[in-house]
């Protein structure tokens, strides 16, 4: 007994000595904000003001030392996250985080980001003689100066991540991670391509008519059921980005108004951005300054120059074009020509290379990457694919095509002065495809779809997986940028981009994967409301809850089960159908009807359309943009196809019997789950969690994680509160506003933004999760560019000291 207290006094000492410790090394590693840092690169010192939330001030004696500085204090708050950032490009996970992430390494290793970083690398900095390439190898050298000499991030240690330094490729891998993230393509075209061979084309102009001319020319008889499933691929892409650390890029909000339309008489600008929620925030400000040059911006970590941000002359903000820059083809292959493809008559070698993939604990795993004329084969890592299927398919993607512009972009951007500067910047975008809205001093509005666009041969749907070996299907050549879609100027004075598809230019579409019209309507609705605005007034439009589409699904639901008595089964029901009737779209946290609406409408697709695809293939292509365009045209047409099960051939399923049964299911769950309707309030259902990659396993998730949270929004609302559907009745938001700004070119020195929960990557900083209230309630606050104000107000100053 006595050896046993011993041992357990041992073992608890020894608990509190590692807890402790653990303290104690939290709290020594935490960022350094004041006091003065002596480095290594600078030529003279550089004083940096850090202002309430942790956002820096930095001013530099010339422009080197300035994104130096950047680098350094970027990195101090977000080194993890760079390291992510290049490790999930590279496919390179599975060195830190094991064989869980070895199918994800595999699939990057086979899109070749790795490769196409390399030859960008090596071709803009083998001879870095430009200022662009200067400033991001000052950048560069703030970051190492940290790594190397500034405190480890617990999480390096945690997962005995190794500190490299980090080098003009792994740029290359962020902006590669960047543009590929939205790949709606590969979500999409398998799964719809399946459907037409497999059910033919009326299933899939039952949930898209506009596909009708663009499938004109298919030999769809010819197709049907000639090829195996891949539909895997869909699937096995929406696997990986589901065990991804880092949140994907999905839309966004952006849109500016002329002089007129202002009280200040200058240009009004707001830009949200909408990607995957993750902590830390994808975004980090900072505000530099040195001898003629001024800018504010909205920085991705290990990125020297900003995405979004301003200067003294001009604002610029972003969203996804959403354009078509990847395609699919069907290779043809012949055991009688081993090795090789058919290409227009012509027996083709593959191209092979070889990816050896690091495994932690493990023996490497090495996977050999087949290559065609359109792209890496796809298939051949998918483990889930068709045995039985002999056609590769291959991946075509503008991205890996030319070298990557990103760096220019941003660089000039950065430097712009007027619309001529922000036109010319614009141009330079290949991909991924970027609305830029833009404003100036000058009153200049402009909105630029910036991408390189490929022409296609008329009568082609990109959507499904287009034939490799004829040559009809592949692209033609490029627009000029002067024949993208844009709009400088117009004569109403309001331009909007909510990722809508946009007008033709030249005659033919601009295939896409476009979202549906709700923000952009609702963004019109609001914007034409009154004449003339104020930042506080546009507060209130970023914030907006309110639906256009779904009230309008609602009431289609209950006209058609008007005459069932499924309404009036109780006083419940007869209840739950008036508050669908009449929901006018709103989305506040008390609100009752959307947590009703978008169980209903789960249960309804899952009914409608989970017999034909298959719960995988079901799961993935329901929350694509596609779907969200059809569920309206959907729940229209009593005679959908879809609505009849194919798994019962006794008897035929109507519109009318798929809404019934969802309405009971519903109605029942909420019943059972929540009790008395007063319980079924929105804020309970609807909660958003940023889910840092540590935090995705007990108990680390308590430590980490910021959140859940009640939000208010849905899906598509202008605060886009997005979630995956379902039926469970809990519906956890997995993205939405990554920021949101406001400025008035009137007043440059003080713009308003928020992030959704801190500048700081670091656990034990302040400015961790300092901003999470504000961006749940809908609050800003201020970015700051008055140097009296920032000397007055931020007393955090910290100065890095040139050793030289």
């Amino acid at each position: 007994m006595k050896y046993i207290k011993w041992a357990f006094v041992i073992v608890l000492i020894l608990i509190i000595g590692c807890i402790s410790f653990a303290f104690l090394y939290l709290q020594s590693s935490r960022p350094v904000y004041h006091g003065e840092v002596h480095t290594k690169g600078l030529t003279k010192d550089v004083k940096i003001y850090f202002d309430r939330y942790g956002i820096p001030h930095i001013y530099a004696n010339n422009e080197e030392d300035a994104y130096y500085a950047l680098g350094y204090v970027h990195a101090q708050e977000r080194l993890f996250q760079m390291e992510l950032l290049r490790r999930v490009a590279a496919g390179r996970l599975a060195e830190v985080l094991g064989s869980d992430l070895t199918k994800v390494d595999a699939f990057f290793r086979t899109l070749g980001i790795n490769k196409s970083a390399k030859e960008s690398a090596a071709l803009y900095f083998s001879k870095p003689d430009e200022q662009w390439q200067k400033d991001a190898l000052a950048y560069i050298s703030g970051i190492n100066e940290f790594i190397f000499t500034g405190a480890t991030p617990p999480e390096f240690l945690m997962l005995g991540i190794p500190k490299v330094k980090f080098t003009p490729e792994d740029i290359y891998l962020i902006t590669g991670y960047m543009s590929f993230s939205f790949a709606e393509a590969l979500r999409t075209d398998p799964i719809l391509d399946q459907i037409v061979n497999k059910h033919g084309l009326k299933y899939l102009l039952a949930l898209s008519p506009t596909t009708k001319e663009d499938t004109a020319s298919f030999p769809t008889t010819e197709l049907n059921n000639q090829h195996s499933d891949n539909s895997s691929i869909a699937t096995y892409v929406d696997d990986v980005f589901s065990k991804l650390p880092l949140g994907a890029w999905l839309g966004s909000n952006g849109w500016v108004v002329s002089p007129e339309h202002s009280t200040s008489g200058k240009v009004l600008l707001a830009n949200d951005t909408h990607i995957g929620y993750q902590q830390p925030s994808v975004w980090y400000e900072a505000h530099m300054e040195f001898p003629g040059f001024s800018l504010y911006g909205n920085y991705l970590a290990g990125l020297p120059f900003p995405l979004v941000g301003h200067n003294r002359n001009i604002s610029w903000g972003l969203t996804m074009f959403e354009n078509d820059d990847m395609n699919l083809y069907r290779e043809k292959t012949d055991p009688s020509h081993p090795g090789k493809y058919n290409y227009k008559g012509v027996w083709e070698d593959f191209v092979t290379r070889t990816e050896t993939i690091k495994i932690k604990n493990e023996a490497d795993t090495i996977i050999n990457v087949r290559e065609t004329v359109h792209g890496p084969v796809v298939n051949d890592v998918i483990d889930k694919i068709d045995k039985n299927e002999k056609n590769p398919i291959s991946l075509w993607w503008t991205y890996t095509r030319f070298p990557a512009t990103a760096l220019q972009v941003t660089y000039n951007l950065a430097r712009g002065v007027d619309i001529n500067d922000g036109r010319k910047a614009a141009s330079a975008v290949l991909a991924p495809g970027l609305n830029i809205v833009f404003g100036d001093t000058k009153g200049n509005i402009a909105w630029w779809a910036a991408a390189k666009l490929p022409i296609y041969h008329a009568g082609m749907n990109t959507k499904l997986i287009l034939d490799g070996t004829s040559g009809n299907d592949d692209i033609i050549g490029y627009y000029d940028f002067e024949h993208n879609p844009k709009s400088e100027n117009p004569s109403d004075g309001i331009i909007y981009s909510a990722n809508g598809a946009p007008d033709s230019v030249m005659g033919m579409p601009y295939p896409g994967y476009y979202a549906p019209h709700d923000r952009s309507t609702r963004l019109d609705q609001l914007l034409r409301s009154q004449n003339k605005w104020t930042v506080n007034e546009m507060k209130k439009i970023s914030t907006d809850v309110v639906s256009v589409s779904h009230p309008v699904n609602a009431k289609i639901i209950i006209d058609a089960l008007k005459n069932d008595p499924v309404l009036k089964s109780s006083p419940l029901h007869t209840q739950c159908a008036a508050l669908l009737n009449n929901w006018s779209g709103d989305h506040q946290l008390t609100d009752t009807t959307p947590t009703i609406y978008y169980k209903l409408l789960s249960h309804i697709l899952e009914l409608t359309m989970k017999d034909e695809l298959g719960e995988m293939n079901y799961n993935t292509l329901v929350n694509t943009h596609f779907m969200k365009n059809a569920y309206t045209h959907l729940l229209k047409d009593d005679q959908s196809p879809w609505w009849d099960n194919v798994e019962t051939s006794d008897k035929k399923e109507s519109r009318t019997i798929i809404f019934s049964e969802a309405y009971s299911k519903t109605i029942a769950e909420l019943k059972k789950s929540s009790g008395e309707i007063t319980n079924w309030n929105w804020g309970g259902a609807h909660t958003l969690e940023h889910v840092h990659p540590i935090g995705k396993k007990e108990p680390f998730n308590k430590i980490f994680n910021v959140g859940p949270s009640p939000v208010k929004g849905g899906i598509e609302t202008i605060n886009n509160a997005g979630f995956p559907l379902n039926t469970s009745g809990k519906y956890e938001v997995s993205y939405g506003p990554a920021m949101r700004l406001l400025i008035d070119m009137n007043d440059v020195e003080n713009g308003w933004s928020v992030l959704p929960t801190g500048q700081s990557g670091h656990l034990r900083s302040p400015h961790y999760d300092d901003q999470n209230i504000l961006h749940n309630t809908g609050v800003f606050r201020p970015m700051m560019m008055n140097k009296a104000v920032i000397e007055k107000t931020c007393t955090t100053i910290l100065t890095l000291k040139s050793k030289q």
